[in-house]
């Protein structure tokens, strides 16, 4: 007569699961001087006569480069970002929050940030900053912006006054 025994296996399962490190993306924040040119629409009338007396009139309506200095202004932590363009590059219907507009995807490799900034659902400019040199470059419909940031720490930054 055999007897059949039952074997029980038991796991061994840790009283206490030790938290994973997440490398998480310090924030950072930047100011950017720069400069750049502004798309903006131009328009002009045109009257003429000739010698018969009889008039006509034309209106031309086109484009021309504004150039402008400003400062922007930026911070990114992790995939979240935010910043704030210069006024002269923003179109008169515009999303952003008391002048601050979000950075979409975000991508931080090792020598450049790149991203796009939702200023309407037309209206994304392309964002790249070189983490080597520090300079930035915004480029879309509304016109192009380049300069150079510096990092800062806006809890322990000096006031100028």
């Amino acid at each position: 007569m055999r007897v059949l025994v039952p074997v029980l296996a038991f796991a061994t399962i840790p009283m206490h699961v030790q938290a994973q490190e997440v490398d998480v993306a310090p924030r950072f924040d930047l100011v950017c001087l720069g400069a750049g040119s502004a798309n903006k629409v131009t328009n002009g009338s045109v009257s003429a006569w000739d010698s018969a007396g009889n008039y006509g009139t034309a209106n031309i309506v086109g484009n021309r480069a504004v150039p402008f200095d400003d400062q922007v202004n930026l911070w990114i932590e992790g995939e979240s970002g935010q910043i704030r363009m210069p006024r002269a590059m923003l179109p008169l219907i515009r999303g952003g929050e008391d002048g601050w507009f979000k950075v979409k995807s975000i991508e931080i490799g090792e020598d450049e940030i790149t991203g796009s900034i939702a200023v309407n659902p037309f209206n994304n400019p392309k964002l790249r900053i070189d983490r080597i040199t520090g300079a930035i470059s915004i480029s879309g419909k509304a016109g192009n912006y380049s300069g150079q940031c510096t990092k800062y720490d806006p809890e322990t930054v000096e006031r100028a006054f």
